[in-house]
């Protein structure tokens, strides 16, 4: 029976590590995995003409930001907030799958949940 529980024990602490939370130093290399990542927003910008975009950069402004979170157009009524406004200077983690985006890591966003206060 102690052998049972030992083995739990370590199955559940395995998965737990599996689960961790990436930091800026890991972006890289998850590129193209399902992630979560938190980080302080620390400036916003809204696209103009067709097909807007509310870009959110985390751990930096805007050039040397470490993530860009991009939410589309289309999704903005999904959101109770206006994203760009509510979140800025906020600490949130948000998931989903990091891409590559003109060499920078990115998150699209489609739905609210994958953004959480911290």
């Amino acid at each position: 029976m102690k052998t049972i529980y030992f083995l739990l024990i370590i199955a559940i602490s395995g998965c737990i590590r599996a689960q961790q939370k990436i930091t800026d130093v890991d972006l890289e290399q998850f590129i193209g995995k399902k992630v979560e990542y938190c980080d302080k927003v620390y400036g916003t910008y809204v696209s103009s003409g067709n097909n807007k975009v509310a870009l959110l950069n985390l751990g930096a402004d805007y050039p040397d930001n470490l993530l860009t979170v991009a939410i589309f157009e289309s999704n903005w009524k999904k959101f109770d907030y206006r994203p760009e406004e509510f979140l800025l200077e906020k600490i949130i983690c948000v998931s989903g799958k990091l891409i590559l985006y003109k060499g920078k890591p990115e998150i699209i966003v489609s739905k609210p949940e994958q953004i959480k206060l911290k």
